[in-house]
């Protein structure tokens, strides 16, 4: 065997007869590092916000104006967002100058021009080579290699989401399954920044996502009574796949803690009086839209380099109403659900280094989305690294 092992890690079409992706999938450094060159250039991917500094703006809208400019950090990679200066256009660019590969942007800033703080080179806005000491005169110059190559960014209902291939598939067509569900929703909510927002919990980044996927735990890990098998009917929990996002609902045991139902489109109606919790979406490779009556719950499961069985986890929450926000652990258990998954994933990464761990099966009529993730990964692992810059 070659390699990290994807070669033999083939996660058949089938749920019923398909195994898992195998172990060292989840603890093998060669595995991770192949990860961040396929899984993590080939897919769009939500920037996080930018805690800690002097802005306590979304990042949305520190990048809304003309000219504006922040430093960010994607899969592990030192990046910066650019809003054109002429057109308006916003822009992802490598934080690292084409002449000594020193970074070109330390803070949030603005103007026409990005001046590396090294050797004086300049560019504008579109990533465009201006000028730099010393080159004058010089013959082949500059090259295409000196301007900064422009990597896909948007804005999306509130959320910067980046792509580190251009030839990524287009957001829009991504996220039109989320779109659909939300044709009714509020474009506008408020992000509540809250401390501890990020923070590093145990187990490789795909066991998150997996567990998220896992309806199956539901009635365990999150049991009755007091848990969250008591606060939906899992009876009427839908699973619902598309080729970039998988949508899972479910209606609340009480009407009142569901949505209105003129927030959510016609197809999620019962006559018989039942509302929905919650549109639990997943992004693929590592996003989690959290949709409830109070707002948006943000998961975000970012990859550590060199550290497979652990996971930088992002929680961010925008809210919509108010009041409905502040009862969240009381009627939607966010905070118990979190804690219960939590432990059980660093419950779950002990077993993975126990040497006894194999490749499982799939339950069929349970486990179909966590089969569609282990089924994408394992192809774009054996597909090879994109074209990056």
């Amino acid at each position: 065997m070659s390699g990290g092992g994807w070669e033999d890690a083939e996660v058949g079409d089938d749920v019923a007869t398909a195994l898992t992706l195998p172990p060292r999938a989840f603890t093998a450094r060669a595995w991770l590092e192949r990860e961040l060159a396929t899984v993590f250039t080939r897919a769009w991917q939500l920037v996080p916000e930018r805690g800690g500094d002097d802005d306590p703006r979304p990042l949305a809208e520190q990048v809304a104006a003309r000219g504006s400019r922040v430093p960010v950090t994607v899969a592990g990679r030192p990046l910066y967002l650019q809003r054109g200066w002429d057109d308006d256009e916003l822009r992802l660019f490598p934080n690292t100058c084409t002449h000594a590969w020193y970074p070109l942007v330390m803070g949030p800033g603005r103007g026409p021009t990005v001046v590396c703080g090294q050797h004086g080179r300049r560019f504008d806005c579109t990533g465009r080579f201006l000028s730099q000491p010393g080159f004058a005169g010089a013959p082949d110059f500059p090259r295409p290699c000196d301007h900064l190559p422009a990597l896909p960014a948007a804005t999306w209902r509130g959320l910067v989401l980046a792509a580190l291939d251009a030839a990524a598939p287009p957001l829009a067509e991504v996220v039109a399954p989320v779109d659909a569900s939300l044709v009714r929703m509020p474009d506008t909510m408020t992000r509540a920044a809250a401390p501890g927002e990020v923070r590093e919990v145990a187990g490789n980044w795909k066991q998150h996502a997996w567990n998220y996927l896992d309806r199956f735990h539901i009635a365990h890990i999150h049991r009755a009574p007091g848990g969250l098998a008591d606060a939906v009917d899992l009876a009427t929990y839908t699973t619902e796949v598309h080729d970039h996002a998988v949508l899972q609902w479910v209606y609340a045991r009480d009407p009142a803690d569901g949505f209105e139902p003129a927030l959510l489109p016609d197809r999620f109606a019962d006559a018989g009086g039942r509302r929905v919790f919650a549109l639990w979406w997943f992004v693929y490779p590592n996003l989690a839209l959290n949709y409830y009556p109070w707002g948006l719950s943000v998961n975000l499961w970012q990859p550590i380099a060199d550290r497979p069985d652990a996971t930088r986890f992002a929680w961010y929450h925008w809210v919509l109403d108010p009041a409905r926000h502040a009862e969240r652990d009381r009627r939607w258990l966010s905070a118990q659900v979190d804690a219960e998954d939590v432990d059980a994933l660093a419950q779950v990464s002990r077993g993975l280094r126990s040497g006894f761990a194999v490749r499982g099966r799939f339950a069929p009529g349970e486990e179909v989305a966590a089969h569609w993730l282990h089924r994408k990964v394992a192809r774009d692992v054996a597909g090879g690294p994109a074209s990056t810059p």
